[in-house]
């Protein structure tokens, strides 16, 4: 049996860099920040530095506190309100910015990029295929 799969944008990364690097734009009311992020398919959320949070006006330690795990340890973030855009998709997610200035990654995870979109990879060629979850509502995926 074969399976069709098709996609709406297509987004190509070096695959020669380490992780898949994925260009974000993060928006607050009119203000907007662009930085890189990795897809990262084991993290909970998506996790930015402070910075990126800071400079479209957000006040850090007014959001939503949470503890967050990794293999190496843990730290604090801060949740909030955001429209996070990758490619032609905009999304109004729940995003996370570390506490510490000391925390340098921006990561894409499950909730508020990964659960909101269906996607193919093709590492080996550097390409990432994505599409806003549930379209194609006809059940085609």
């Amino acid at each position: 049996m074969s399976h069709q799969l098709t996609f709406s944008e297509l987004l190509s990364y070096d695959p020669g860099q380490p992780g898949i690097t994925v260009p974000v734009v993060l928006r607050l009311r009119e203000q907007e920040v662009s930085l890189d992020a990795k897809l990262d398919t084991g993290a909970s959320h998506c996790i930015f530095q402070r910075g990126y949070g800071e400079r479209p006006g957000l006040e850090i330690e007014s959001g939503w506190r949470i503890s967050i795990s990794t293999a190496t340890g843990s730290f604090t973030a801060f949740g909030h309100e955001i429209s996070l855009w990758v490619q032609n998709f905009s999304f109004e997610v729940m995003a996370y910015f570390a506490a510490a200035d000391s925390y340098k990654r921006n990561v894409l995870g499950r909730h508020g990029f990964l659960n909101l979109v269906r996607l193919g990879l093709i590492d080996y060629d550097g390409k990432l295929y994505l599409s806003r979850y549930g379209d194609n509502a006809n059940g085609e995926v």
